[in-house]
């Protein structure tokens, strides 16, 4: 069983990575080549979304609609890591501020 000072440590050793995270994103994003990894995604995810509307010619297409909705969703979560690990490091950051 954890005691406080082991929870309070691994508390403050997730907050490091975090952070740590935050930073190397935020550079990742500010990287020339951010926007055509953002672009070739928007690619892919336009072709997977074409699947998608596509009217079925068979019930047996359903799972090629089910896999790119894996796609997609994949996708969108590697497109929103970044934001979401630099968000949580401000609201961290923020969170600290108010308690001094």
């Amino acid at each position: 069983m954890d005691t406080m000072s082991d929870i309070e440590r691994q508390q403050r050793e997730q907050a490091r990575t975090t952070r740590a995270d935050a930073e190397l994103f935020v550079d990742l994003m500010k990287h020339p080549g951010w926007p055509r990894y953002m672009s070739l995604v928007e690619t892919i995810a336009q072709n997977y979304h074409g699947v998608i509307m596509k009217p079925l010619d068979s019930s047996l297409e359903v799972v090629k609609i089910e896999f790119s909705k894996g796609v997609l969703s994949g996708l969108t979560l590697a497109t929103a890591v970044p934001t979401m690990k630099i968000r949580e490091a401000q609201e961290m950051r923020r969170v600290a501020e108010d308690d001094e």
